[in-house]
């Protein structure tokens, strides 16, 4: 595991020792392995948590185990709560959502104040798979389907690498502490019926399901590469520019 981590950052470009690195962090599994795996790799990182105020206690707890997660680190620690069924009512739109829009903005917000180089997720393999299935049961364009990418913009993923079952077994074997969130086993996320009732069934008539939509990932992201390269090629055919002035040839654009 953490020679393949190291590995799959050198090939994807994510970072080097000279950044100074955000690490998105709930208290589950997958964040706080990330934070063991930097930690061992010799990076330098800070630790950033949102408490959405949306399991009570257990929130809290959450909240002051990554506190000592941070402290354990000997790292900086950031924490924010956050009214979040108040923005989702007002904005009108899912609690996934509101939790979404308040945590990347915050997340943005830090960076830029505390001066660090990239936000890291931990979003892994299965995190993909299941954001495929979200996407296309909503419905969405060829952008939608392409996958989650290793870096975008700000925003690196270093575990996307690896799997759910190969980071248990990690946790599991060096005895690792983290936080179970009741909310992933609840039935009115999407995520999680796609995660434990559509997966599942599928698997019966596919067992290698996660590694066929994977590999169709890719080729819809080999698609929407050649088909941007086209788009720049007819820009750059149908566009000017003139001082802060853009032109567009209509003729050439019908």
């Amino acid at each position: 595991m953490f020679q393949h981590f190291q590995e799959y950052i050198i090939k994807q470009k994510l970072f080097t020792k000279n950044n100074e690195i955000l690490v998105a962090v709930s208290g589950g599994m997958d964040s706080v392995l990330l934070c063991h795996l930097l930690d061992m790799a010799g990076y330098s990182f800070g630790i950033a948590h949102c408490n959405f105020q949306l399991r009570g206690k257990e929130s809290d707890a959450d909240e002051k185990f990554v506190k000592q997660l941070a402290k354990h680190f000997d790292v900086p620690f950031y924490v924010k709560k956050f009214n979040t069924k108040n923005y989702a009512s007002d904005n009108g739109i899912s609690i996934q959502m509101a939790a979404r829009e308040l945590r990347y903005r915050w997340f943005e917000e830090i960076r830029m104040k505390n001066k660090y180089d990239l936000i890291a997720v931990a979003h892994h393999k299965g995190d993909e798979v299941e954001t495929f299935l979200i996407n296309l049961i909503r419905g969405t364009g060829i952008a939608g389907l392409h996958g989650i990418n290793a870096k975008s913009g700000k925003i690196v993923r270093p575990l996307l690498f690896t799997d759910r079952k190969k980071i248990e077994e990690f946790i599991k074997k060096n005895k690792i502490k983290y936080r179970e969130d009741s909310s992933n086993s609840s039935g009115k996320y999407l995520r999680n019926k796609i995660r434990h009732d559509l997966i599942p069934l599928i698997k019966e008539m596919n067992p290698d399901i996660e590694k066929t939509i994977k590999s169709n990932i890719q080729r819809v992201g080999k698609i929407e590469n050649i088909f941007q390269q086209l788009v720049e090629e007819k820009k750059e055919k149908i566009i000017t520019k003139e001082k802060n002035i853009i032109k567009f040839e209509i003729k050439k654009l019908l």
